[in-house]
């Protein structure tokens, strides 16, 4: 027969596994417990890291076009560039004096006088470019030499010429003055030009040029002398030019 196992020892081995179904409960509700505290729910918990700021890099810097003017600016008047400072300004740009380019920039910067630039004419100009230093001026060469190529806007500088080469002084252009600047903007465009200049050096019919011939002269250079009509509104020192070129073939 066998032994039946004694009331002690049920008793223990009935607790023993009520103990083990409670640890066994204990442990998978702290397992749960465990779980919910290391997965927090997304929409509570979730850090949201922010995007970084935009950096904004500012196009004109006012005190670098400052410095940038006091470089060039005159000794004894430190509010304005003197021909010696404008000459190296533009030599410091690659261009020579002789450079068609410099009226073009003259032009963008709205100088009034030429070979010399105020620090108002400066700051405003270099701002409306959106410069301050050579090297974002130099960039903008293939704007410059754009002027060249719109009828519009090299009709506009044209006209500006007039302004900023003459003698403050005076109502009218030097001949050798007027002589040179239509070489240089027009001749290369118009032959004509050349002939011209060359009717003002021989037979010195005007000793100036005044603002109607300046401004007249571009669209003349541009017409067939051979449909010129002489009763059209055209400038006296036009229709002496034609006589004295008929004369010359």
């Amino acid at each position: 027969m066998g032994n039946k196992p004694s009331s002690t020892s049920a008793a223990y081995n009935t607790t023993k596994r009520k103990r083990s179904n409670t640890q066994a409960s204990h442990h998978s509700t702290h397992l749960e417990n465990i779980k919910t505290v290391q997965e927090p729910t997304r929409t509570s918990n979730t850090r949201m890291i922010p995007a970084p700021a935009q950096v904004i890099i500012p196009k004109f810097n006012t005190q670098q076009c400052e410095q940038l003017f006091q470089r060039y600016a005159d000794q004894d008047s430190p509010d304005v560039i003197t021909p010696d400072g404008t000459r190296q300004f533009f030599e410091d740009l690659g261009l020579s004096i002789e450079d068609v380019l410099i009226f073009a920039i003259a032009w963008k910067m709205h100088t009034s006088t030429m070979g010399y630039i105020t620090k108002d004419e400066w700051m405003f100009g270099m701002k409306e470019l959106e410069t301050d230093s050579i090297e974002k001026l130099r960039a903008k060469r293939s704007d410059f030499e754009k002027v060249f190529h719109d009828p519009e806007q090299f009709k506009e500088m044209y006209k500006y010429t007039f302004t900023y080469a003459k003698n403050r002084d005076q109502k009218c252009m030097e001949i050798e003055t007027a002589s040179v600047l239509w070489t240089m903007l027009l001749s290369e465009r118009y032959p004509i030009v050349n002939d011209f200049v060359s009717f003002l050096q021989e037979k010195k019919p005007v000793k100036v040029i005044n603002r109607d011939q300046w401004q007249s002269f571009l669209e003349f250079a541009s017409t067939d002398i051979a449909d010129y009509d002489e009763s059209s509104a055209w400038p006296v020192l036009f229709d002496e030019f034609v006589e004295w070129r008929k004369e010359q073939s």
